[in-house]
């Protein structure tokens, strides 16, 4: 399995690597679209703001590369920031990829950030393979969530003051509002599931 972590000096790409590599996959690190090859999974991570991730998308090139590689049916794995990513407006301003309709809104909670191990609740379009993970914690730290337009696109929520998605697929793009790679055991199980699963 050949799998990409596209570097915008926004994400945990340590643990995420590491993660990977105790799962048996050495990821290759993009850095430029120069960089850009045929893979199975494209991975944004992200710890930030959107305001700030579409310029360096813009800047860095891969603006354009990535819808090319998303058109082709090349699987997305977005993380925190990197699911916001996938949608459009954010409330704190700037914008994301635009590739799912919805928006970015602040997280409706007294305390901010959102930070810690929460469970996720599934909601019944959830695909077979994440059924393991209902009711189960996972890391959270984030400020923002995303609100799909579509809502079969939700695949499972979080409560936090507020419900959010916290797992997000509309093939060929997956993304969870929490860390996985810092999420210990069952985070890594999450990735094994999610990168082997079928479509």
């Amino acid at each position: 399995m050949r799998v990409a972590i596209v570097r915008l000096d926004t994400g945990n790409y340590g643990s995420l690597i590491a993660a990977m590599e105790r799962l048996g996959i050495s990821p290759e690190l993009w850095d430029a679209p120069s960089d850009v090859a045929p893979v199975d999974w494209v991975i944004l991570p992200g710890v930030g703001a959107l305001i700030n991730l579409y310029g360096r998308l813009e800047q860095s090139g891969f603006l354009d590369a990535l819808p090319r590689l998303k058109n082709q049916g090349t699987r997305f794995l977005g993380i925190c920031l990197g699911l916001q990513a996938f949608f459009g407006d954010g409330e704190e301003g700037g914008h994301g990829l635009g590739w799912l309709s919805g928006t970015v809104p602040q997280v409706d909670a007294p305390i901010l950030p959102h930070i810690g191990f929460n469970t996720i609740q599934l909601s019944g379009t959830a695909p077979g393979w994440l059924k393991e993970f209902d009711a189960v914690p996972f890391y959270f730290v984030h400020s923002y969530r995303v609100q799909p337009a579509h809502l079969p696109h939700i695949a499972a929520t979080t409560v936090y003051h507020q419900e959010f998605p916290s797992v997000v697929i509309a093939p060929p793009l997956y993304g969870v509002q929490f860390h996985p790679e810092l999420s210990g055991k069952v985070g890594e199980r999450f990735l094994q599931r999610l990168l082997t699963s079928e479509r």
